[in-house]
């Protein structure tokens, strides 16, 4: 009888043993960015990478810096044509004498400049020309710098796109922190000195 009854106290003592209520937080993961996805954008269109990066402030920047460049090479390329055509059409001649009146207007008309109208003024025929030589080479200097230019953009624009994907995941917290505190030290001749220990917390 009392075996049972000690069975039965044991059975009417179990206690219930709440289920756990704290929560778990799961925090979101961060989209980690591939370079070399970055990269072949950037390569295969303008922007295209900062776009896949999420840097959408800096398309302003890199399309901004392709409509400078474009304009600046259309501009030095016209500008060289016209010079290497006025150039190529006195080049023929040697004085203005030899000079055909349609060749004569031509380049009074293309300038417009009193000091080279070369009805006005035809001793200087041969400054005009070597004016005409400078301004085809300068021209063509400055449009062959415009396509570097724009080129070193593109590179630019890739390695930009590149360095953004690889540093998607570098986190920067609050919890980076300088601590300089001083440090005894003995030097090899026993000599007692007081140094810094400067540690770095991340």
């Amino acid at each position: 009888m009392m075996l049972f009854l000690l069975c039965f106290r044991l059975e009417a003592q179990e206690v219930n043993v709440p289920k756990d209520s704290l929560k778990i937080s799961v925090l979101p993961q961060k989209k980690v960015l591939s370079p070399k996805k970055a990269s072949i954008y950037a390569a295969l269109f303008p922007g295209l990478g900062q776009v896949y990066n999420g840097k959408y402030w800096k398309l302003p920047i890199v399309y901004g810096g392709y409509a400078g460049l474009i304009y600046l090479l259309g501009w030095n390329n016209n500008n060289y044509n016209d010079y290497f055509d006025a150039y190529r059409t006195i080049a023929r001649y040697t004085t203005v004498e030899q000079m055909s009146k349609a060749d004569k207007d031509y380049l009074n008309n293309l300038f417009k400049i009193p000091y080279w109208d070369l009805n006005i003024n035809p001793s200087h025929f041969s400054t005009f020309q070597s004016q005409l030589k400078s301004g085809k080479d300068f021209y063509r200097r400055n449009r062959d710098l415009s396509i570097i230019a724009i080129a070193a953009l593109h590179v630019l624009s890739i390695i930009d796109a590149s360095v953004d994907a690889n540093l998607s995941d570098f986190e920067i917290n609050d919890n980076l922190s300088m601590h300089i505190e001083p440090m005894p030290a003995r030097l090899w001749n026993g000599t007692q000195i007081v140094g810094f220990n400067v540690a770095f917390n991340f």
